[in-house]
Order: structure tokens, then C-alpha cells, then sequence
């Protein structure tokens, strides 16, 4: 049965999203076909093999207010209910991959809810983008690329002014995270984002100084910090339009750098000219 409770109207069923019983349906097979793998390397000879299955289900189909279309089980005494036939065959690993989209080549993964607050796409315009595939915001600016925002609002319903106005915001920098590189000179900087490059270094500043650009690429920019950096704020200039974040970097980031072993980073703060830290009676760090 599809989604069936405790209680409630037909019988106690539950309607749910179709996308969610195929998805148990074929959790389950792939776990009937590693155990079919199990038993063959134990010895036992390959006595059958699932090729083909075909489901009729009893349900009632119901569409919700977002558009998602559910199925509802029927119950015993329930009179009208739609037969859906499902037909599960094999296909291929070749089949797979030359059908589904690659995460990898995808030019900006981010979703369209990372748009909702720098433009003017609310839940019903995410729908009808979703309605044409539209799920990720290099598949609003591919989609974009290829036609005119006026024939966009005749296939899809979605408004010149909105259009543009996602446009515009998907094509501004964005940083998103960091992640601390480890080199025997040093850790560097890779600061993740959208929008960081456009084919040129781009400017870089961590707590308000400039630093080196090592890499860049729209969705990551590498960076060397200076000794003095722990953490503060980010700040990258892209074509006269700016992407701002936070970093912080590990304490002991210099520790060993200049052949002294176990150097502690207010050492080389104060190396630097820099005080260090007051140290409080229980060994703690007063002024952080």
C-alpha cells in the first residue's frame, strides 16, 4: 500500500509524492541485487535475475498547491480509484550516464533559493522554472543564454522584470565557504563562491589587506595570507562588483615556519609587531 496509517480519510492512507515511492521501489531492488551479489561469491550458482517488473497500483492522484503531483492508496471499499501501471526495466551503466547531469561539469551548482534575497523570483516563478528543468542557477543562465527574457515569459509565465532581476543577481560574486590548504611554507586559502573570476586575477583582501592571488576560477579563488592573519573579514572585487565573507584561519599557523618548532601564533604576532595576548592566571588569552 501507498502511505498507509493508522487512521484518517480512505482507509488511513497517506497520500505521498511519486517521486518518493519510486525512490523506496528502487532502494529495494538495489538491495535484492546486492544480496544477489552476496550469494555469488559465497559460490552458489546465479539461479534467477530481476529483468523486467511490472506494478498495477489502486490510487487516487492528487495535485497539491506546489504543483507535486501525489498518489493516495485506495482502500478496500473506496470506488473509483485510477489504475497506474508501472513498468520497471533494466538498463545500463552507459544508459545512466549518458542520461543523467553531471554535478561536475554544472558552472554555478548553487540553487535558485540562494537567489531569494538579492532578487525577485518568489515560490510560484521557482516552480515554473523547476516545470522546465530549471533547478540550479547555471541551468537559469544556460536557459537564459538561449533565448530572450520576452519568449521565456511566453513559454513559461515568467515575467520580463523578474527574469532580469535573477539575472542580474546570479551574475554577482558570492562567497559561499573556505577551505584551509596545507604547505610546508605555510596554509593557504580557498575561498569558494560564484562569480570570483572573470578570466583575470581578481582583488583580494583579508582584514583589509591586500594578499596574493595564487589560482582562480569563477567557483574558487587560492590565496596566500600573511603571517599576521587569523581571522576577519573577506573582501573580493570582481569587474567593480564586490563578494564579502569571513575567514579564520588555524592558531598555530606558523608554527615552525622560521625553524623554531612549537612557535606559537602570538609569538608570531609580537614578531611581527604585534603584542600578544595577555594571558589570564588560568592559562587562557585575555582580549579575544
Amino acid at each position: 500500500m501507498i502511505g498507509r496509517g493508522a487512521g484518517g480519510a480512505g482507509g488511513g492512507a497517506r497520500a505521498l509524492p511519486v517521486e518518493d515511492f519510486l525512490q523506496a521501489l528502487t532502494a529495494q531492488l538495489d538491495r535484492a541485487q546486492d544480496t544477489l551479489a552476496l550469494k555469488v561469491r559465497t559460490g552458489r550458482p546465479l539461479t534467477w535475475a530481476l529483468k523486467d517488473l511490472s506494478i498495477d497500483l489502486r490510487v487516487f492522484v492528487e495535485v497539491d498547491g506546489a504543483g507535486k503531483v501525489l498518489m493516495r492508496s485506495a482502500g478496500p471499499n473506496e470506488e473509483s480509484a485510477s489504475t497506474v501501471h508501472l513498468n520497471l526495466g533494466a538498463i545500463t551503466r552507459p544508459m545512466i550516464e549518458e542520461n543523467t547531469l553531471s554535478l561536475h561539469d554544472e558552472t554555478d551548482p548553487r540553487s535558485l533559493d540562494d537567489l531569494r534575497a538579492t532578487s525577485r523570483l518568489d515560490d510560484d516563478d521557482r516552480r515554473k522554472l523547476e516545470m522546465v528543468g530549471v533547478r540550479t542557477v547555471g541551468q537559469l543562465q544556460r536557459l537564459s543564454a538561449g533565448t530572450t527574457p520576452q519568449a521565456m515569459e511566453a513559454m513559461i509565465g515568467l515575467p520580463v522584470d523578474r527574469l532580469r532581476a535573477a539575472l542580474e543577481a546570479a551574475s554577482r560574486p558570492q562567497v559561499t565557504g573556505q577551505e584551509i590548504v596545507q604547505r610546508p611554507d605555510g596554509p593557504l586559502l580557498r575561498i569558494q563562491g560564484a562569480n570570483l573570476s572573470d578570466g583575470t586575477h581578481p582583488e583580494v583582501r583579508l582584514s583589509g589587506d591586500p594578499v596574493e592571488v595564487l589560482e582562480a576560477s569563477p567557483m574558487a579563488v587560492m590565496v596566500r595570507p600573511r603571517r599576521h592573519h587569523d581571522e576577519g573579514p573577506i573582501e573580493i572585487d570582481v569587474g567593480g562588483a564586490r563578494a564579502t565573507g569571513w575567514f579564520r584561519l588555524p592558531r598555530a599557523r606558523d608554527a615552525g615556519a622560521n625553524g623554531a618548532p612549537g612557535t606559537s601564533g602570538a609569538a608570531s604576532a609580537a614578531g611581527n609587531g604585534h603584542a600578544p595576548p595577555a594571558q589570564r592566571p588560568d592559562g587562557g588569552e585575555e582580549g579575544r
